[in-house]
């Protein structure tokens, strides 16, 4: 096709075939639709996610499916976007919609219609959540009666935002489940760990470990809170080295437990310049890999963070992204010795174990203590 005569004909085509190239080359659908619900543009991949054409849509009135619920009258009324809406399709297919607002001198004159199929992703979200509680259903039954899982599922977690200003938490979220959340999630970093080779350093008994972290908050109590309450998490909450000791005696006198295990869950709330002098030194090992366990759980349950995971024996590398300052960061924690270093998350030095790894996402809330 030959260009018109005319530099500005010339830079005039060129506009509109930069916009056609442009809305063409996507991946998800666009559709673009005037005030009055015409449609006016429908580009390729509309056409592939829709079966229909371009040249049967254009000019045609777009489908809603109610007056009332349609986002495209709310976007013309309010001239504010909106963003992933699940469209479910009489063929069993699921549409991801974004409904963009075009406006002109302040007036909203049309909207952008954009969208993918996500019927695959809703499968494997189904699927996935499925397996989860299929797992949580082993889990339960790996417990040693019914009182455990009741215990541990009636009490609860929370999350929260914390102000540093203040040092109080204001109650963003109530986990009734949230203790049997934190011993599943504790497992789940025990697993990890397994799987990287930690539980293949001497001095680490698997068994006694998983023992130990099913039990080690079974005597947890926590306060009666509800969204929107503000405490001091240091008035409020039962500091952790009671419950553990609760949670010992427990642990030893209904379930006899080993020795090893009782003496686990007793201090795993004790740093180790708090220890006795009579607490073995041949478990502490086993102290500090808990004491990363719990913590790592407690993101997991509770907070909203990032997290990274390495381990070289007998080395446990971590990554965290957390929105308090206090846990945010890298460590690497030697097992044999207790040496614990910590670097910032802009430091380069573990890049080695991290860079290029995948992060997890935690999309909980900072909750009132590490340990």
């Amino acid at each position: 096709m030959s260009l018109p005569k005319g530099k500005k004909n010339k830079e005039i085509l060129w506009d509109r075939w930069r916009d056609d190239l442009l809305i063409n080359s996507l991946n998800e659908g666009v559709i673009v639709i005037d005030s009055e619900l015409t449609i006016r543009v429908y580009n390729k991949a509309a056409e592939t996610l829709t079966g229909q054409t371009a040249a049967q849509r254009i000019g045609e009135k777009a489908e809603v499916y109610s007056l009332e619920d349609s986002p495209a009258f709310e976007v013309l009324r309010t001239g504010q976007p909106i963003y992933n809406i699940e469209n479910d399709l009489k063929d069993g297919r699921t549409f991801l919609v974004n409904y963009i607002p075009i406006k002109h001198n302040g007036e909203t004159i049309g909207i952008v219609q954009s969208f993918n199929d996500v019927t695959e992703r809703k499968k494997l979200e189904t699927a996935l959540i499925h397996t989860r509680d299929e797992l949580d259903e082993a889990f339960a039954l790996t417990l040693p009666n019914s009182k455990v899982e009741y215990k541990l599922k009636s009490t609860p977690e929370f999350r929260d935002v914390y102000d540093p200003r203040t040092g109080l938490i204001t109650i963003t979220e109530v986990i009734p489940d949230g203790n049997y959340r934190h011993v599943v999630n504790a497992l789940k970093v025990a697993a990890d760990l397994n799987h990287k080779g930690i539980m293949g350093l001497v001095g680490v008994k698997k068994d006694i470990l998983v023992e130990t972290l099913i039990f080690h908050d079974i005597g947890k109590a926590q306060p009666d809170l509800k969204v929107g309450d503000k405490v001091d998490p240091l008035e409020l909450f039962e500091p952790g080295m009671e419950h553990a000791w609760r949670s010992a005696d427990i642990a030893e006198h209904y379930y006899n437990l080993p020795e090893d295990a009782v003496t686990l869950i007793r201090y795993h709330h004790h740093s180790e310049d708090e220890l006795p002098p009579s607490f073995p030194s041949y478990l502490l090992p086993m102290h500090r890999l808990i004491r990363v366990i719990d913590g790592l759980s407690a993101s997991l349950t509770r907070r909203k963070s990032k997290l990274m995971l390495e381990a070289k024996s007998p080395t446990v590398f971590i990554w965290e992204e957390n929105e308090h300052p206090s846990y945010a960061g890298q460590w690497a924690i030697n097992l044999f010795t207790g040496l614990q270093r910590h670097y910032t998350l802009e430091d380069d030095t573990l890049d080695k174990y991290f860079k290029g790894k995948e992060i997890r996402r935690i999309s909980n809330g900072y909750g009132a203590e590490r340990q």
